[in-house]
Parts: C-alpha cells; sequence; structure tokens
C-alpha cells in the first residue's frame, strides 16, 4: 500500500477535527476565505468550529488559531510583506502541529496511548508496529515544492520553542551550499537568528536560539584530518532540534549513509527532529519497511504535489509524449526539439504582445531549460578530462542540444518546413491514441504563422552561426551567442567547463571553440532579473535543488536515471512554480483566454524515450494524465428567453475603485460593528486546563477606551493601512483622527465576559489585538456601505444575451471534461452517451437534464473515486447545488404554481457571472431565477450552502445582502426601468439555501439557545432539508404588485 495511504498521525488528527479524508477537508476550505474577520479569530478557525462532528473543543481551536495568527503577524513584520497570510493547508499544518504540542508536552502517555487506539483499529495500518516514546521524536511534513515550506519550517521553530526551549544545538541540515545560503538569509527576513558553518569549529558555536546551517555533505562519522568536514560526534550526546530539509537522495548506497548520519544527530536524549521533503513518496516503498515504519508514524501533515495540483496551484503541464519506447530517431528527435522551439517562441511571443493584460497574474519572462539529473564532476588530476559513463551520458544530450540550434540556425529553411508540418498536423510523430502529439497545441501561432527569421531572431537573440564563451567569472558557465548577436542567449551550467569544452570541440570538428569572456559575471545567476538576455538554460542540477526562479516556461529532459523518482519530483516541482493572481499562487481556470493559458502551462519533452517515460511514470503517481473531452453546450428554448431577460451590470464608465474616499466617523456604521469575544466553552480537554465561566453575562463597557493607553495608535493605523491594501480597497485614505474617535466613541457593540479583560490582557497586548478586529470590522462596513450607495446610483439593467455576456456561460460554450486516462473505456461511453446528455439526466458522465435551465448539461455531484477524479469546467454541481436543482424541478411539476408562467433558471458562475460585493468579499449566488408573470420578472439569487460561518449571527454579511441589499436592487431597477417608460416590472429576492442542518446550525447560532426555524426565515435563511417545502417560502412573492 502506498505511502500515503499509511499516514497514521496526519489521520488520527484529521479524525480529531471530524474529517475522515483530506479531500473532504479541501472541499470545504479550498476557497474559503483567509485572514480574519471581527470576531478576532481567522475565517478557518470559524469554519472550524462550526463544523458539528469534530472532537477538538472550541477553546482548543481558538487557543491554537491565536497562536498561528502570531506566527502570521512576526512573518509579516520581520519580511516587510503586508500582504502575507496563510493558504489554508498552511494553517491546518500549523494547527496540525499545535495539536501535536499541546498534547505531547502536557501528556505524552496519553497521546502515545490514543495513537495506538487508532492505529488498532484501522485495517489500512496492519504493516504499521504501535507507537512507542521514541516515535513522537520527530515530525515529517510531505509538502509539494512551491507549497511554503521554508516559512513553515519558521513557524515550527516558534512553535517548538515556546513548547521546549532548553536546545543545546539548533541545526538545519541542508543538501547543498546553495540551499544553505537561500535559509541563511530567509532565516533573517524572518528575524530568526541564523549563522552558516564556514569550516572552522569555532563557527560551529552558537548563541542561544541561533539556527546553525549545515550541508549533510560536510558531516562525516569519523573525521580525518583537516578540511572542512564536520564529525556527527561533536553533536551526538547534546539534545538537539534538528530541521531537515529534503535529506534524501534517492540512491540507496547514499540514503543508507545520510539516514545514519541524520539519527546521529538526535542520539542525544531530548532531541527531537523536523523534516521537509516534497519526495517522500518516492523515497518510501515496499522494499524499505523501515522508512514506512519511521514515516507513516511521523508525518503530520501530508500536502504533497496530488494535493497542490488539485487545488489549483501551480502551473499546468502539457506533455509532448510520442508512442515510442526505444530512443528517438535523429529525425525524431529533430522534430521534437523544434516542436518545443515553437512552445517557447509562442510563449515569449504571448508574453510580449499581452504584457499588459498578463501583469496582473505576476507572470515572468518565459525561460526554456534543459536539465537533467548529473552535472560533470571535477578533474581528477589536472588535465584530466576523461568521462565516465554516467558523464558521457550527460555530454551527449548537452551536444544534441546545441547540434539541434546549430542546425536551425544554419538551416532556416528546412526548418521552416518543420514548423509547418508541424502546426498543420502532419509532424508524423504520434501519441498512444494515434493522433499526432501537436495537434491539440499552439492556437496562437496556428492563426499568425510566424516566418522562421522572426523565431529565430527572438529566441536566439540573432542568426548565423554559434560562438561559444567560457564565463570566468562564475563557475561552471559557458555561454552561447549567435555571431550577430551581442548578447548570450543560453547559458550551459554543466559542472567542469574543461570537460566539456573538450567534447564539444570535437562534436563540432574544431567549428565551435570554447573562448574565453573575463568580464561578464554569472549569467546563471543573473537569470531572474529583469533585463537578462538569457532564454535557455542547459544542464543545471541546481536547477533542482533549490534555484529560485519563477520564469520556467518550457523544459527538456536530460539524463533520467531508474533510481532518481524524488529528483524528478523536485525537478517538477520547480518547473511549475507560479506566482499567480494576487501572489495567489494558483493558475486560472482552464475557461481563461489562450494567452493566460499558455503561459500558466509548462511544456515538456524528453530527449529520449526512455527520459520521457520515467518521468511520466513519477509524475502520474502523484497526478493523472488527463484526457480532455470538450462537450458544446446546447441552448434550451433559447427563442423565449436570449435578449429578454432582465440582468445587471454598472455603468462601464464609472469604476467605485477609481472614487477616492475619505474614511470618516460615522455613529450608524459603528453601531452595526459587533465583536463576539464570549467563550461557549466551559471544559478543554486534551492537555488545556480552561477556565470554567462562572457567569455567562454579556458584558459591553467600552474597555478600549479604559485602556486606551495600551493601545499603539501609530501601529493600529498602520495595521488599518495594510488590510485595505489586503482587501484591495485601494481608493480609501484612513485617518488616524477617524480611527481614535471610533474607540472613544463607543457606538460599536463588544460581547465578552467580565472576567476576560483587564489590565493582564491589556498588557500582554490582547486588547490591542481587540482594537484591531474592531477597526477591520469598521473599515468593511463603511467601505462596503460607499459602495453600495455607488452601485445603487450607478447600475441598471440590461437584457441577457448570450453572444453580448458571454460571461454568464462556459467558455467558447463548451463544458471541458478532464479525464484521467486509466479510465479509457470511459471516453468511449461518454461518447457513446453525448446525444442523451441534452434531453435527460444521465449517468456515464453524472449530470441533470432540466429544460428550464438555459443550457444543457450541468455537470452533477456523484459519489465514487472515479467521478472525484473526473474533472470538469464549470466544475459540477456539489451535492447541496445537485439537490436543490433536483428539488426545484420537481416543484415547478408539482405545486401547479408556474402552469402560467414562464421559469428559467441560470447557473450563476463563481467569480466570472453576475456578483456583488458585500463588506469583506463578492458575492456571487450559486443560481439565478427568472419567473415572469406578464410583464412583471421575479428574480431570485438563490445560494445552497453549508453555513459554516465566522460571523454566526445575522449580521453575517450574505445574510444581510440577501435580506436587505436585494430588495433594495429591485426598486433600484424598477426606478429606472419605469423612468424610462418601460413597460416591465422587476422584484428580486434572494436567499441562502443552508445545507447544514437546523440542529446542527441552531446551537452555534448567535448566542447558541436555539434559534427557531421561523427566525432563520425571517432572514432569508432557509433549509434545503425540509425536502421541498422551503421553496414555498421563495415563491411567496409571486403575484404580489
Amino acid at each position: 500500500m502506498p505511502l500515503n495511504k499509511q499516514l497514521v498521525l496526519f489521520q488520527y488528527i484529521l479524525g480529531q477535527l471530524g474529517y475522515s479524508s483530506f479531500e473532504a477537508l479541501r472541499d470545504e476550505f479550498n476557497n474559503k476565505q483567509s485572514g480574519s474577520g471581527s470576531t478576532g479569530y481567522s475565517f478557518f478557525a470559524g469554519a472550524l468550529m462550526a463544523k458539528p462532528d469534530k472532537k477538538l473543543d472550541d477553546r482548543l481551536i481558538i487557543l491554537y488559531d491565536e497562536a498561528i495568527q502570531g506566527y502570521e503577524k512576526k512573518l509579516r513584520e520581520n519580511r516587510a510583506e503586508p500582504f502575507l497570510t496563510f493558504k489554508y493547508y498552511q494553517w491546518f499544518s500549523l494547527l496540525f502541529t499545535e495539536y501535536f504540542f499541546d498534547n505531547y508536552s502536557n501528556n505524552g502517555t496519553w497521546l502515545i496511548e490514543k495513537l495506538n487506539e487508532f492505529l488498532s483499529s484501522n485495517k489500512d495500518f496492519e504493516e504499521i508496529q504501535p507507537y512507542t516514546e521514541a516515535d513522537l521524536k520527530k515530525l515529517a511534513y510531505w509538502m509539494a515544492t512551491g507549497s511554503g515550506k521554508t516559512l513553515l519550517m519558521h513557524c515550527n521553530y516558534w512553535q517548538i520553542i515556546k513548547y521546549f526551549n532548553d536546545w543545546e544545538n539548533i541545526i538545519l541540515i541542508t543538501p547543498n551550499e546553495g540551499l544553505s545560503r537561500q535559509h541563511y538569509e530567509s532565516f533573517l527576513e524572518s528575524g530568526i537568528p541564523a549563522k552558516m558553518y564556514s569550516g572552522s569549529e569555532e563557527s560551529l558555536k552558537t548563541k542561544e536560539g541561533e539556527v546553525l546551517i549545515l550541508e549533510i555533505t560536510k558531516l562525516v562519522k569519523e573525521k580525518e584530518g583537516e578540511g572542512v568536514s564536520v564529525d556527527v560526534d561533536y553533536f551526538s550526546e547534546s539534545r538537539n532540534l534538528v530541521f531537515i530539509d529534503e535529506g534524501h537522495k534517492g540512491q540507496k548506497s547514499e540514503e543508507r549513509a545520510w539516514k545514519n548520519l541524520r539519527e546521529h544527530l538526535t542520539r542525544g536524549e531530548g532531541s527531537f527532529t523536523f523534516e521537509y521533503s516534497a519526495t517522500f513518496g518516492q523515497i518510501i516503498n515496499k522494499n524499505n519497511k523501515d522508512l514506512l515504519q519511521e514515516y507513516g508514524k511521523s508525518i503530520v501533515f501530508d500536502y504533497s504535489y496530488r494535493h497542490f495540483y488539485t487545488d489549483g496551484y501551480g502551473k499546468d503541464f502539457s506533455v509532448f509524449n510520442l508512442d515510442a519506447q526505444n530512443e528517438y530517431s535523429e529525425e525524431q528527435s529533430t522534430l521534437l526539439l523544434t516542436g518545443s522551439l515553437l512552445g517557447f517562441y509562442e510563449q515569449l511571443e504571448l508574453f510580449e504582445q499581452y504584457e499588459d493584460e498578463l501583469r496582473k497574474y505576476n507572470i515572468e519572462k518565459p525561460l526554456w531549460v534543459f536539465v537533467g539529473s548529473k552535472v560533470l564532476g571535477a578533474q581528477k588530476s589536472k588535465g584530466d578530462t576523461s568521462l565516465n559513463k554516467t558523464e558521457k551520458e550527460t555530454v551527449s544530450d548537452v551536444s544534441r542540444i546545441v547540434k539541434f540550434f546549430r542546425y536551425a540556425l544554419a538551416n532556416p529553411e528546412a526548418l521552416q518546413q518543420k514548423m509547418d508540418a508541424i502546426l498543420t498536423g502532419n509532424s508524423g510523430l504520434r501519441d498512444a491514441e494515434g493522433n499526432d502529439i501537436f495537434r491539440p497545441r499552439f492556437d496562437y501561432l496556428k492563426k499568425e504563422r510566424p516566418r522562421v527569421e522572426d523565431i529565430l531572431s527572438k529566441v536566439f537573440n540573432g542568426m548565423g552561426s554559434i560562438e561559444a564563451f567560457q564565463i570566468k567569472q562564475a563557475d561552471g558557465e559557458i555561454a552561447l551567442k549567435t555571431k550577430t548577436g551581442d548578447k548570450y542567449f543560453a547559458v550551459i551550467n554543466i559542472g567542469d567547463v574543461p570537460k566539456y569544452s573538450k567534447t564539444l570541440e570535437d562534436d563540432t570538428r574544431g567549428e565551435l571553440m570554447v573562448q574565453d569572456d573575463n568580464f561578464t559575471k554569472s549569467l546563471f545567476q543573473a537569470i531572474a532579473e529583469t533585463n537578462s538576455t538569457v532564454n535557455i538554460l542547459i544542464g543545471s542540477k541546481k536547477f533542482i535543488e533549490g534555484w529560485n526562479s519563477w520564469r520556467v516556461s518550457s523544459m527538456g529532459l536530460m539524463n533520467m536515471g531508474k533510481s532518481e523518482g524524488a529528483q524528478i519530483i523536485q525537478l517538477f516541482g520547480r518547473g511549475v512554480r507560479l506566482k499567480g493572481q494576487n501572489f495567489s499562487l494558483k493558475r486560472e481556470e482552464a475557461t481563461a483566454d489562450y494567452p493566460i493559458q499558455a503561459l500558466q502551462t509548462l511544456s515538456i519533452m524528453g530527449l529520449n524515450a526512455s527520459y520521457m517515460n520515467r518521468f511520466l511514470e513519477e509524475i502520474e503517481r502523484e497526478v493523472p494524465d488527463y484526457t480532455e473531452f470538450p462537450i458544446e453546450i446546447r441552448f434550451n428554448n433559447e427563442d423565449d428567453w436570449n435578449g429578454q431577460l432582465l440582468t445587471f451590470r454598472k455603468q462601464k464608465d464609472k469604476e467605485f475603485k477609481d472614487e477616492l474616499l475619505v474614511l470618516e466617523y460615522s455613529p450608524a456604521v459603528a453601531r452595526r460593528v459587533t465583536i463576539e469575544l464570549r467563550s461557549k466553552v466551559s471544559f478543554a480537554g486534551g492537555g488545556f486546563n480552561s477556565q470554567v465561566a462562572e457567569d455567562s453575562g454579556i458584558y459591553t463597557e467600552n474597555f478600549l477606551k479604559k485602556f486606551q493607553s495600551f493601545i499603539d495608535l501609530p501601529s493600529l493605523v498602520l495595521e488599518a493601512n495594510r488590510y485595505k491594501l489586503i482587501k484591495g480597497y485601494r481608493n480609501l485614505i484612513i485617518k488616524s483622527e477617524t480611527i481614535q474617535q471610533l474607540i472613544d466613541e463607543g457606538h460599536f457593540n463588544i460581547f465578552s465576559h467580565s472576567w476576560q479583560f483587564g489590565i493582564e490582557e491589556a498588557i500582554s497586548g490582547r486588547i490591542h489585538a481587540v482594537a484591531i478586529s474592531l477597526v477591520k470590522d469598521y473599515i468593511n462596513k463603511y467601505y462596503a456601505g460607499k459602495e453600495k450607495a455607488f452601485l445603487s446610483k450607478y447600475l441598471t439593467y440590461d437584457m441577457l444575451d448570450h453572444r453580448v455576456h458571454s460571461e454568464m456561460f462556459p467558455a467558447s460554450q463548451k463544458m471541458v471534461v478532464k479525464i484521467p486516462k486509466k479510465y479509457h473505456s470511459f471516453i468511449a461511453e461518454l461518447e457513446a452517451s453525448i446525444k442523451d446528455i441534452y434531453i435527460q439526466n444521465t449517468r456515464v458522465l453524472p449530470s441533470i437534464h432540466f429544460d428550464k435551465h438555459l443550457y444543457s448539461p450541468i455537470a452533477s455531484f456523484a459519489a465514487g473515486n472515479m467521478y472525484k477524479e473526473i474533472k470538469t469546467v464549470p466544475v459540477r454541481l456539489n451535492k447541496g447545488e445537485n439537490d436543490f436543482l433536483t428539488h426545484l424541478r420537481q416543484f415547478i411539476i408539482e405545486s401547479r404554481q408556474f402552469d402560467d408562467k414562464q421559469v428559467f433558471v441560470l447557473r450563476n458562475l463563481s467569480l466570472q457571472g453576475t456578483g456583488f460585493f458585500m463588506e469583506s468579499s463578492s458575492f456571487y449566488p450559486d443560481f439565478i431565477i427568472w419567473v415572469i408573470v406578464g410583464n412583471h420578472q421575479y428574480i431570485y439569487f438563490l445560494d445552497p450552502k453549508g453555513v459554516m460561518l465566522g460571523d454566526n449571527h445575522f449580521n453575517n454579511p450574505k445574510i444581510l445582502w440577501c435580506k436587505e441589499t436585494a430588495p433594495e436592487l429591485g426598486r433600484k431597477i424598477q426606478s429606472d426601468l419605469s423612468s424610462e417608460k418601460m413597460d416591465l416590472k422587476v422584484s428580486v429576492a434572494a436567499f441562502i439555501l443552508s445545507t447544514t442542518s437546523h440542529s446542527d446550525l441552531a446551537t452555534r447560532w448567535g448566542e447558541g439557545t436555539g434559534t427557531t426555524k421561523e427566525t432563520f426565515a425571517q432572514n432569508n435563511v432557509l433549509f434545503i432539508e425540509d425536502d421541498k417545502a422551503y421553496l414555498w417560502k421563495v415563491f411567496e412573492n409571486l403575484g404580489e404588485k
């Protein structure tokens, strides 16, 4: 059974939170807003506390969340990154760690008992031996490259120092000096003292709390003579805190040696280890059961690449996968390299053509890399240029690439013919299904048909023959340029330059001699700079081991060995790194415009079939290889609605963010600010001794004013300005006088117990933290009110037309089904059932047919592993949405309410359909319904959701929008229609349709005293559990004038 099915500690803590799998947690939190609200705790904590079937006490969640927010604040302030907020998986990884240390530090024996009870009750863990005390001496994090494990390490440092602080040595072990340097600089940026081992024994000595950074290659069991190596016995009897980053090599002999060294460091009593890797799954298998035991017990969080990719993080990837088991012929190799050249040129051209539009996505200039797992070792003796077998393979690959560059530049006419064959789908290279491997690619180039001269000039910075230069001021770099160009277009970073120079000269029969460049500084180090002219990087093993670049867009694979799965995943992870819009790290949806898709996709090819097959074998262990199957949508009863249904838009020349807005004090806004600070928990177990509240009264004295000398006003204003930028309120000017007046006047509502806030809380900073929550909530409500007024003034109506309002419908009027290739038989079934998908519910691809919906098909929820792996764009209905649409379809028929009316339904696509601004975010209700009665259009916005909200009261922004703003919107549009003498009437209503049961929600709502269904209904919250009965309430206004 694979490692991800054997993670005992990870699965145990998931269970404490009420989840049977990480996928269940992801479904609830992947797209949930980060940050914190007026409650003071994070939105993640608020949602988790609202979960009825968790075992972890709310008081503990608040305690852990408070700590996590503290780490986040430290990172923000120390690194001067005001927008830094944790992603959901980062927050949960820290929550899991807090849970572990809280229990381990208070009662480790109890934790061992609970883990072993869980272990023995789960048949999946039969291979894992029971926990002992020694098994709690290590935590491991299986985190994808690019997921932020460096910052996680910094938070782990603060976490363990909080619980255990008497360390004799704190050591970080890295695989190489480059990564050590990166960690050193990053530690200092986060305010953590650190030093690098410099070779002397003196540099091994550290101050209290200081991290010693050391490469594992410098650790030895028995040191002989002088040199920079360190005898591991120097640390072996000490109480050591050890951090290990990517401590696995992949080769069995080295792996065993490295493991022995790592274990020697933590032999001392009380030592502890944190380990981080993207590649545990590649190292650990059925053949090394000792590692399965170790990491099955110690991995506390699994966010490996399969989760990272599924959540939409990082680039997508596309593979030139030729159906071949043997080595490629020279013609096949040339065609593959030509296709890769075309792909890279397309990315360069799109980057330049759409630079302004792409800026908000933080896409950097494309870079074409050819990289393998080997570099050339140093010469054994001066003048020795001999190569071993592995080095010969590496040199052969590099020479093949250089040979192609020379061919392309020397034979433009032949290259043009190959390009034309590729762009017309006649390359002759076929995949396993018999299709031309280039057929679905190069949409832009197929339209533009570039000249070969333009391609060569842009990629190679010129024309003519190639010249090679050794960059003498850099280590192991050979640069390439064309004879007519004055800028280098490529750098070969291969290790030992003399070894390769001799081969390069021999291969070109002396035509390409490596000359010296004594003045240029390292091209490799400058690749990330905006003025770098380098378009191509070849051969750098540094690319795998921590190279920090966001440019990689096309990748050629060299020299992939059979035992190098770990390095393949690291290599791939470096290639798919992506900043994303608003530094979200996420790629855009598959519905995005082609330039964005092309530049957020890593294009991959291999120099021979064995490299490609080895690569795919590893990647498909993490992410399925998908076949995309587009299905055209068809409009239902188009003549009855197109151009006839009212929709909403703001005037095109009016943007609220262009309006200058000053934050002023408004008592009316302040009265709507509610800060809930009361604990609803009387006891919290698991090692935390909570205070039992003796009173449950509401304490509303303005203790902020009472203790305002403990509130740092400049800091408060600074935090308010940071918050406004995070929220995108760039047109808002914040004045310190307004914030001071807000605190002084005290019109806001603070609910707390009388014992909660006194001088101790003032000194500790908790009262200042309450002031921050107050200011954030006031800013949200003030800004939302002003935007609402602006939209009311400039919002108007339009008539829905699918040609004009294309954003309301799936992109290109197609639904895309992404099917893992292992389900190849499903594709044939799907093709056979296409005709049915437009006229009835189907089970092959679960879908709902509803002739009142403006188009078909609509992919729907279905249980089962296969349907979890099959993806659709737009995303399929979830269970709540599916239930609602089923209920509505039945209700229309059974109620007889609509026999003399027209009904039209539209699924409102998230982030691209009809959205409305609220206090903290935009709101895109899941469905829009139009009911036509004569000249009266009744419009309903309905949002089936699990009501797991941090603001668990009726001042929740979504609830207020449904109850108050939606009807106001209807009155505004009616006024516009009347003023333009349009013979139309309109009414607008909106409801939250709770998929959370009333029994679960009532006790967690407001005071927790059991809010009735009637009270929820009065506030436009209805319950789907009531079968179809809730729909009578939705449509009760039909017939009103």
